[in-house]
């Protein structure tokens, strides 16, 4: 009876330790990313785009922001970073200078005097700043460009990296020629098998020509780190009155207990096995024991293909039921969403997110990614893309 329960607990522990390393994420540090642009995606853009969803990142994407919509875009960014292991910032567009201090403009700006710099930019120390506010840091990726803004006496255009700030990340600057270089090494930087070195693939980029960097990370900042194995340890130890080393082990010829390895009927199942055991012990027919349980078995067998059924038919239903158009205007629906919490949103989001719809911040706010994201999931149910949940599917997406 011990060997059935070694051979049971080591088959369960498989299992369990197979579906462990399914359900582990391939990434065990959390990453937020902000990509700012200018206008439309570029070569480098969309290189850490695709870098930052190689990683499992959440993003927040911003185009052409004028300061008042930067301001607020770096809030929310800012209060992700601190939640999260490494925060990145991407931006393509115009740096300015004035005195000792870099501006960032990427919704254009028109310079009358220098003190529009101050209410019109954003200082991209902010951005840095903004960082490192994650548990490990992070970096700012600068693509600086020439939007057509027409310079006053007193600014300058910024062509490389700022010295070091105390109290921020590492500012890697990229002119125009640099780019496609740049973007090059982040897609092959996500080729990569293995952890990934923050410190490493920045290091990599700043000896590229035309890129320049504020200073190295000061700590080691992983990117990427694949979870160690999960090992199952198992002993299997009898106990001092179960067996005697200096006993003969007997075979089922002496027994009539079915061994491991023995194709046997009475081995078929675990509940095989307990019925022949109980039956030699009482001395009942062993024969009519596994009549009946097989019998047993294949009433169970026709009770799961039933349940498996109806089963089915739910899903069918509750998938017809997500697809089904909502009687109310989208106006009604619209003003129903936004009562929502902010705990409500978030929940929402998540979920979006574990379908691999939403690729934004998990923070609690509706804007248009998590909108393009609700349109995909209505999409994929087969109901009418409006970009607004109706009450089933909000109904689904709180559960």
């Amino acid at each position: 009876m011990l060997k059935y329960f070694i051979v049971i607990s080591l088959t369960l522990s498989t299992v369990f330790s197979a579906n462990a390393q399914e359900m582990r994420p391939f990434n065990e540090v959390s990453i937020v990313g902000l990509i700012i642009t200018s206008g439309e995606e570029t070569t480098v853009s969309a290189s850490v785009t695709q870098t930052l969803e190689s990683l499992d990142a959440q993003v927040l994407t911003a185009n052409a922001p004028n300061a008042s919509q930067m301001r607020s875009i770096l809030k929310r960014f800012a209060g992700a970073a601190i939640d999260v292991d490494v925060a990145l910032v991407y931006y393509d567009g115009t740096v300015l200078k004035i005195g000792d201090r870099e501006f960032v403009a990427p919704g254009g700006i028109t310079l009358r005097r220098r003190s529009d710099l101050l209410t019109k930019a954003i200082p991209l120390s902010a951005l840095a700043r903004a960082t490192a506010l994650a548990g490990n840091g992070g970096a700012v990726l600068v693509h600086s460009s020439d939007s057509g803004v027409a310079l006053i006496d007193g600014i300058t255009l910024v062509e490389n990296a700022p010295g070091p700030r105390t109290g921020t990340s590492p500012i890697l600057f990229a002119n125009a020629p640099a780019t496609e270089g740049v973007a090059a090494g982040l897609a092959s930087m996500i080729q990569i098998e293995g952890d990934i070195s923050l410190s490493d693939a920045l290091l990599g980029l700043s000896q590229l020509s035309g890129v320049s960097i504020s200073q190295q990370p000061t700590g080691a900042t992983m990117l990427r780190v694949y979870p160690a194995p999960e090992v199952v340890e198992m002993a299997a130890e009898a106990t001092a009155d179960t067996t005697d080393s200096t006993e003969t082990v007997e075979t089922s010829e002496a027994t009539g207990l079915p061994q491991v390895g023995d194709a046997t009927p009475e081995a078929d199942s675990a509940a095989g096995v307990a019925a022949t055991v109980e039956a030699l012990e009482n001395g009942t027919d062993v024969a009519a024991i596994v009549d009946e349980t097989n019998s047993t078995d294949a009433e169970m067998a026709t009770d799961e293909s039933t349940e498996t059924a109806e089963d089915t038919m739910e899903t069918q239903n509750a998938t017809a039921d997500l697809a089904a158009d909502s009687e109310l205007s989208i106006e009604v629906l619209r003003a129903m969403q936004g009562a929502l919490t902010r705990g409500q949103k978030r929940t929402i989001q998540q979920k979006l997110r574990n379908m691999r719809y939403y690729r934004g911040l998990i923070d609690g706010i509706f804007g248009p990614q998590t909108a393009r994201a609700i349109s995909a999931y209505q999409e994929s149910v087969g109901a009418t893309v409006t970009g607004v949940l109706t009450p089933i599917q909000l109904e689904a997406l709180s559960e």
